[in-house]
């Protein structure tokens, strides 16, 4: 594992030195850098790079920190790509689509997939966001390929910032099918309340849950 980390942080490095300087290089901000907090005891950083062409590559490493009771700690390490396969952009109509790789330094799993979005102004008071992956990861624990499909329809009015969402998904290789409904509501710019409620082949009774939700930048 260490002699993989040490290579994929000599591939990185390479990249550093192919990325051409200068004002290109500031305005496209090859460098990217997200910490992130997810618990009072989970921590995690996104580093990586990001080549200023036509196919906007992405690649980079997750490091996390987690401690847990006990003096527990995990150190979860993944390393991930993208690629943009198309992008469209006009003033009434998005359309973008990724591919995207990944890979668990730890366990050994991998997956690979699509991811398709689409953004249309219907009317002057309703969006329409249309949403698909397709993907097939493997399971390094199991020693298993799974293939999983999801789609999404968002209708969101631009005036009130309410949104309602229909999901539809296949799930280990089609083996179980999932589908769900949720409602959002934009409170400011940054806090928005949301509820949902989900339903799959293989239970028996619809969950439901509400949460909110706090975005910032750093």
């Amino acid at each position: 594992m260490v002699k993989f980390i040490s290579t994929a942080g000599a591939v990185i490095a390479a990249m550093m030195v192919i990325i051409p300087a200068g004002k290109t290089m500031a305005e496209d901000r090859p460098l990217i850098w997200a910490p992130s907090k997810n618990s009072d005891t989970s921590y995690a950083v996104k580093l990586g790079l990001r080549l200023p062409n036509e196919l906007q590559p992405e690649a980079g490493i997750n490091f996390g920190l987690d401690s847990q009771k006990g003096a527990v700690v995990n150190t979860p390490v993944r390393f991930w790509g993208k690629v943009t396969a198309s992008s469209i952009q006009t003033p009434a109509y998005q359309l973008k689509r990724d591919i995207r790789v990944n890979l668990d330094a730890v366990t050994g799993s991998s997956g690979a997939g699509v991811i398709m979005s689409e953004k249309r102004i219907a009317s002057e008071a309703l969006d329409v966001e249309l949403s698909r992956q397709y993907g097939v990861r493997y399971d390094g624990g199991t020693d298993n390929w799974v293939g999983e499909a999801s789609q999404s329809v968002k209708v969101s009015r631009s005036g009130t910032g309410t949104a309602v969402i229909i999901e539809a998904r296949a799930l280990d290789t089609f083996k179980e099918l999932a589908g769900g409904v949720a409602v959002e509501q934009k409170i400011s710019e940054r806090l928005s309340l949301n509820g949902r409620i989900d339903q799959t082949t293989n239970a028996g009774k619809p969950t439901s849950n509400i949460g909110a939700r706090y975005t910032f930048k750093w």
